[in-house]
């Protein structure tokens, strides 16, 4: 998240021609800054009252309550916003990246990857997704493409923790157990908690026998967020017996 800021700030001059400045702009502030869902769908909300809802320089408004409902887990809603900027503005690849992570939310893997392919299509530079779209594609089985994919992302943006993570996972998939462990290794040096590469790493490390190392990792993970067994059985993951 946090996508389409500096498009945000492009549409000011545009928003404020004509307009009483302090308070639009306070709810324009607000709109664009996600540390907080709840304000942030109140204050994008009330920018599209102001504005109006067919006004095409507030297709960013619509995009960041997008991303506040993803935020809430609120992926239908999520839609219905992508929908509204992507009508507004059709070549609004952010739109569409994140349109794909709320169907990838609802389980909806195979339409994820339709819009993953639409923002790179438009925006060919963005890393993360190339990432995104590698996680989905190896959800699905289609691992030699999702490696692809993967790669590119890793090539944009060296040692990113959550490429590495996906590209482990699809390693993982592969039955690649040292590479997808060297991947895990590379996400956790720097963020020792990530919960998925902990649970991914164990995978691993219990296919290879070391169910010890396994165990560790699965406590790890485990006590890091109680929900991962649960998470990664939807993403055809599962702990071996008795770990």
């Amino acid at each position: 998240m946090g996508r389409g800021f500096l498009l945000a700030c492009a549409a000011l001059a545009l928003l404020f021609v004509g307009s009483p400045a302090h308070a639009q702009r306070v709810f324009v502030d607000a709109c664009v800054n996600e540390s907080n869902p709840k304000f942030q769908i109140q204050a994008c909300t009330r920018v599209i009252e102001i504005f109006g809802p067919g006004t095409t320089a507030i297709a960013w408004a619509f995009y960041h309550r997008g991303n506040a409902y993803v935020a809430q887990q609120d992926y239908d809603r999520a839609i219905v916003d992508y929908d509204s900027a992507i009508k507004l503005k059709p070549d609004h690849a952010h739109a569409y990246a994140d349109r794909g992570l709320a169907y990838f939310g609802k389980g909806a893997f195979a339409r994820a990857i339709e819009d993953y392919d639409q923002a790179i299509r438009l925006d060919p530079s963005y890393a993360t997704t190339y990432q995104d779209r590698c996680y989905s594609l190896a959800i699905l089985g289609h691992l030699q493409r999702a490696l692809m994919d993967c790669n590119k992302a890793l090539m944009l943006s060296p040692k990113d923790p959550i490429f590495l993570d996906s590209r482990g996972y699809t390693y993982l998939r592969q039955g690649e157990m040292d590479k997808a462990i060297a991947d895990y290794k590379l996400a956790l040096r720097g963020h020792p908690f990530f919960d998925t590469a902990l649970f991914g790493r164990a995978i691993a490390y219990a296919a290879k026998g070391d169910r010890v190392q396994a165990a560790h990792d699965l406590k790890a993970a485990r006590s890091i967020n109680p929900k991962i067994d649960v998470e990664m059985k939807r993403v055809g993951l599962t702990a071996p017996a008795g770990l």
